[in-house]
């Protein structure tokens, strides 16, 4: 009879463990939820800011560069 208390002990003590993994594991996939959520809205609209202002400081380097190789190109000939 006792070997059987000790193996029903051992197995709610396995459940135990089981489930406290699953809680471990719905808290972790909770926190990577609201953190992919902030990354989707606060941080992409930062990053098109951002890029936006490097788009204008590109095209302005273009336009250099097209005027740059245009008067090279005119004073050689």
């Amino acid at each position: 009879m006792a070997f059987q208390t000790t193996e029903l002990y051992m197995s709610n003590s396995l459940e135990n463990d089981v489930l406290l993994e699953y809680e471990r594991l719905a808290s972790n996939i909770d926190r990577l939820n609201q953190t992919i959520t902030r990354l989707n809205t606060t941080d992409i609209l930062v990053l098109i800011d951002k890029l936006r202002a490097l788009e204008k400081k590109v095209g302005l380097v273009y336009t250099l560069f097209k005027a740059s190789v245009y008067s090279l190109v005119t004073a050689d000939q």
